[in-house]
């Protein structure tokens, strides 16, 4: 049996439909035979999205008495909305905690027919992990980040909901493919001939392509699967940034030179960049917060439990999802 026909016919939500992760979603969605409606905010970027194809809806999370348009058709929730970039600690907690009480508090009332939540959480809910050594579920949770400590905070919220409602939280690495734009900056940098390296070399990370992602997600949201846990999804290794670079600079075909960065160096540019976000509506693109991540040796987990309890294999190796993903760059012209 096809492991995504629970979803023919269903009615899905996806909170943060428009997003890089959102919008993958979104397409599998779709193909799978779901009515996909999408939760985005006013503002927000539709270039991903089908607006023929899409209920879109729009729902500004950050406001306390924000109402689901739909509730009464909705199959599985798909809650991948969230900030990863923000002024304050308050604002990430508003979007990525409090709003999740309102969110399942609406959810409750229909209860009988959800069928399935897939809350999207982060490794960073948990913290870094030993140098060449992974996390796992039963690490003790210890967020660095206003973002962690706020993902950790929504994880709480949905599992306090998890005894009425089907809800399973996954926490994905660094995601990479097309359509995102962070990772973007690295590969663009490899592009021109640089692999970046920040204080001390050998810093490592665990990674997941967006395909496998959103499969992870899809697979986990079938009714027989609901088990109010928590799980890792990553692409089953451990990479150090200069091998990704590498990897990079092979597929492209470019030779590559070692940019070294003292961390010391980056933090008065934080602080410079947090100081002009405040003439800004938007928040820094680069701050404290941010050096916090930069400067731990390793954000690497296992994803054992997950692979065992839904008997799934990620389909990307790293050399195979970074293909894909230099040629999508290419073939829309980022570089």
């Amino acid at each position: 049996m096809n492991e995504l026909s629970h979803l023919k016919g269903a009615h899905a939500l996806v909170t943060g439909a428009n997003g890089f992760i959102g919008s993958h979603l979104v397409d599998e969605l779709l193909a799978a035979g779901c009515t996909v409606h999408g939760l985005v905010r006013k503002s927000s970027n539709l270039k991903w999205l089908d607006a023929s194809r899409v209920q879109l809806h729009q729902v500004d999370l950050s406001c306390r008495d924000f109402k689901i348009p739909a509730l009464e058709n909705l199959n599985y929730i798909f809650h991948c909305a969230g900030l990863t970039k923000a002024k304050t600690r308050s604002d990430f907690f508003d979007v990525n905690a409090n709003a999740c009480t309102n969110l399942y508090e609406q959810y409750q009332k229909r209860a009988s027919q959800i069928k399935g939540i897939i809350h999207l959480s982060s490794l960073a809910a948990t913290g870094p992990s030993p140098k060449s050594g992974w996390v796992d579920e039963t690490h003790p949770c210890r967020p660095l980040t206003f973002y962690g400590q706020s993902k950790l905070a929504g994880e709480e919220i949905a599992q306090q909901f998890s005894g009425s409602l089907p809800i399973t939280i996954l926490r994905p690495p660094v995601v990479y493919g097309p359509r995102e734009e962070n990772f973007f900056n690295f590969i663009k940098l490899v592009h021109n001939g640089w692999g970046l390296q920040i204080g001390a070399p050998g810093k490592e990370l665990s990674l997941i392509y967006v395909a496998d992602l959103v499969r992870a997600m899809l697979t986990a949201s079938h009714p027989s699967q609901q088990e109010g846990d928590r799980y890792f999804v990553t692409d089953g290794q451990i990479h150090a940034w200069e091998q990704v670079a590498k990897e990079c600079a092979c597929i492209m075909n470019v030779s590559l030179k070692t940019l070294k960065i003292p961390e010391g160096f980056l933090n008065p540019f934080a602080w410079l960049c947090e100081a002009l976000a405040r003439f800004s509506s938007k928040p820094a693109l680069f701050d404290r917060q941010r050096m916090i991540d930069i400067q731990q040796s390793s954000w690497s987990a296992s994803s054992d439990k997950f692979y065992t309890a839904f008997k799934f294999k990620p389909q990307y190796d790293l050399k195979r999802g970074l293909e894909q993903t230099i040629k999508w760059y290419q073939n829309e012209k980022w570089f």
